[in-house]
């Protein structure tokens, strides 16, 4: 298993993250020009894949162990036009934070391939997070945690299995599953609810991740009440703010049970 980089070990140092999720819808015409190509294939390959939604969550970390949350950016076609128009105020976002690694769950699979796809065919400019630099150095820009959950091993690990592990309501994990693309505008404002909640569900794990891995100072509940208090105070109206401030509600009750018991 992959331990945390120098930059999150290092001592004296707040280190910021950015949350980064991506929904995708098949383009039917690419893909029938897949299969005119290979009749035989019902596959869905990523390239015949289009980005509709993005999100970003920021959060921070300091040397002690005190996470803070910053802003949520999100962009979708009923706002941009189109992928191209989606996939350039991402970059825009990126390259305006340059110095903050970015986190995807599974992103090295089909996340990035997919930006990296949009790059070229809309010839834009990639952000420094997803450039290609053999013999980079220094800390990694972009930290795929369903790679850093798999390690050397075979098996890889969910997102929704693993926020389930960690005791997240089923209700904020089912709404995880892929979304079609939007017909309306409420079911837009739903893609959006839905992706900036999945960068908060990423930051939750990544959180547990970094607690196993000793981070000084870090305590899993507490620091998921402030993702998710954070996160209501820029998204008070979302969609799922009451399964939300539900879950808050247990965790508070579970870290008094835990002062208790101590005491």
């Amino acid at each position: 298993m992959m331990m945390p980089t120098l930059s999150e070990r290092k001592s004296g140092m707040a280190k910021t993250y950015i949350a980064l999720d991506a929904e995708f819808f098949w383009d039917k015409n690419l893909y029938k020009l897949h299969q005119a190509m290979d009749p035989d294939s019902n596959r869905h390959a990523v390239a015949v894949k289009r980005v509709m939604a993005a999100a970003a969550f920021q959060f921070t970390i300091d040397d002690e162990g005190r996470v803070s949350t910053g802003e949520i950016g999100s962009w979708c076609e009923r706002d941009w036009v189109d992928e191209a128009g989606v996939v350039t105020k991402v970059f825009d976002y990126l390259r305006a934070n340059d110095d903050k690694p970015i986190i995807t769950y599974g992103g090295l699979a089909t996340d990035v391939p997919i930006l990296l796809h949009a790059s070229i065919a809309h010839g834009l400019r990639l952000p420094p997070q997803l450039l290609d630099q053999p013999g980079r150095k220094g800390p990694r820009p972009h930290l795929d945690l369903g790679l850093m959950m798999k390690g050397g091993g075979r098996t890889w690990t969910h997102l929704s299995q693993l926020l389930l592990r960690m005791g997240v309501p089923f209700d904020l994990v089912a709404a995880k599953s892929s979304v079609p693309r939007p017909a309306s505008d409420g079911a837009w404002r739903n893609l959006r609810d839905h992706v900036e909640l999945d960068c908060l569900l990423l930051a939750i794990a990544k959180i547990g991740w970094l607690v196993a891995q000793g981070m000084n100072g870090l305590r899993l509940e507490p620091a998921i009440v402030t993702l998710v208090e954070g996160f209501l105070r820029r998204r008070p109206d979302h969609g799922l703010a009451g399964e939300l401030r539900a879950f808050v509600g247990s965790l508070h009750g579970k870290i008094a049970e835990g002062f208790d018991n101590a005491a």
